[in-house]
């Protein structure tokens, strides 16, 4: 009874799945011949849950392309996001690296990294590119890093709901070290 239950709340969601990576034939396959209780580790990879932004494979947590010349509909988008995903100086969550550790739940990417993603998708000049960068840069609060002088405080606010340093006060007399920076508002 409950594998009949599991079975038809996993095949009447499964379209809704489809968006978020979880592909509907992996659990048809499972399901055609009888559940048998275990998913093998390449099956649960691709069934991972992950939010990615319509018409994009890479623009979100994670991507669901098949490979790097994979893109979605939004190609424009999707490269700058692309980019941004193989950023070569990032943190992982939980991580420490240049002294620093990151604690938030995802991965943070030095500042250069934001700084070339908000200039693609400003060049990308479409719809989904300005959705993106709005909600990636003045919405979610992100941070990255770069090495400058210590930071002493907070000249000016921007940002939603002015949450955010737009423009820092420095110790120019003090060695440069990495530090968390708030990202750049997108416009």
């Amino acid at each position: 009874m409950i594998k009949l239950f599991l079975l038809l709340v996993v095949l009447q969601s499964s379209h809704g799945w489809i968006i978020n990576n979880l592909k509907s034939k992996i659990l048809k396959r499972k399901f055609a011949k009888g559940y048998d209780g275990v998913i093998d580790p390449k099956d649960l990879a691709d069934l991972r849950i992950t939010f990615i932004y319509p018409g994009t494979k890479w623009c979100g947590a994670g991507n669901i392309a098949d490979g790097y010349d994979d893109l979605g509909p939004e190609a424009e988008a999707d490269m700058c996001c692309r980019d941004h995903d193989n950023c070569a100086d990032y943190i992982p969550a939980g991580e420490t690296k240049h002294n620093l550790t990151n604690k938030a739940f995802y991965t943070r990417l030095a500042c250069y990294c934001d700084l070339q993603f908000r200039h693609c998708l400003r060049e990308a000049k479409t719809k989904t590119a300005n959705k993106i960068g709005t909600v990636y840069f003045d919405l979610l609060g992100t941070e990255c890093y770069k090495e400058d002088y210590l930071i002493t405080g907070c000249k000016k606010r921007g940002g939603w709901l002015n949450t955010k340093c737009v423009e820092y006060s420095f110790d120019d007399s003090s060695p440069p070290r990495h530090q968390w920076f708030d990202v750049p508002n997108y416009n």
